[in-house]
């Protein structure tokens, strides 16, 4: 039995695929792992701590099966300079892991020119305080107090994060330089799941001063949110 399943990625607010997840264990995690999946292990993977081997082994999994789902059947995804997945010629695609879960996304290019998708376990104590110090500013405070009342505070800031980390995923090539959380700022919550941003600052040529975008919002499950961003 095929160990991955399909996370749904927005719904109808968002014509995307679904994604492809695999959850992994990381204390049961063993060096040869890498050698039985057939997938290399880079030497900056392999020097750093089990968890995050396990973590980027179950990732390079479930972005090869989505390839293979559109027929692509290349077998591993080296790492860019940028740290990033080099996707194969003719695809780009997403991957993202928190807690237990690794999940990728992989679309053909010229449907899209950028995808980000971000897997968040809902904040609790030290991270949620992180979180409501770095990722918003004054101006979103409105919106989120609004989502806050509807999902609670943990939630509503974690789903922030989780939506500005998939734009930053998205927007990371065109943008070519690191930018921060203040970069976009949370315009607008609509019934349909999805979060509208504005670009709060000049990133690039294709992601100008004012400049709106969406981000799809589901629920893997009570404790666990999905975001997507495509443009």
């Amino acid at each position: 039995m095929e160990p991955f399943f399909k996370l749904p990625l927005g719904g109808p607010a968002l014509e995307l695929p679904a994604a492809f997840a695999l959850r992994f264990d990381a204390e049961g995690f063993r060096e040869d792992d890498f050698s039985r999946h057939g997938i290399v292990c880079p030497p900056s993977i392999a020097r750093s701590v089990p968890k995050r081997q396990a973590e980027f082994l179950a990732g390079r999994r479930c972005a090869l099966r989505a390839l293979r789902d559109l027929g692509c059947n290349v077998g591993d995804l080296p790492i860019g300079p940028d740290r990033a997945p080099v996707w194969p010629p003719g695809f780009l695609g997403s991957i993202t892991h928190a807690g237990t879960v690794a999940a990728a996304v992989a679309v053909p290019t010229g449907s899209m020119r950028g995808i980000g998708i971000d897997i968040e376990c809902v904040a609790t104590g030290a991270a949620l305080d992180a979180l409501e110090t770095t990722v918003i500013v004054a101006a979103e405070r409105s919106l989120v107090d609004t989502l806050s009342r509807s999902m609670g505070r943990a939630e509503a800031l974690t789903l922030v994060f989780s939506a500005k980390e998939s734009f930053f995923k998205a927007a990371a090539k065109a943008v070519g330089r690191i930018f921060d959380f203040q970069a976009i700022h949370i315009v607008d919550v609509s019934q349909r799941g999805v979060l509208e941003f504005e670009v709060a600052e000049e990133l690039s040529v294709d992601f100008p001063l004012g400049r709106r975008l969406e981000v799809s919002t589901t629920r893997m499950d009570e404790h666990t949110l999905i975001t997507a961003c495509v443009w």
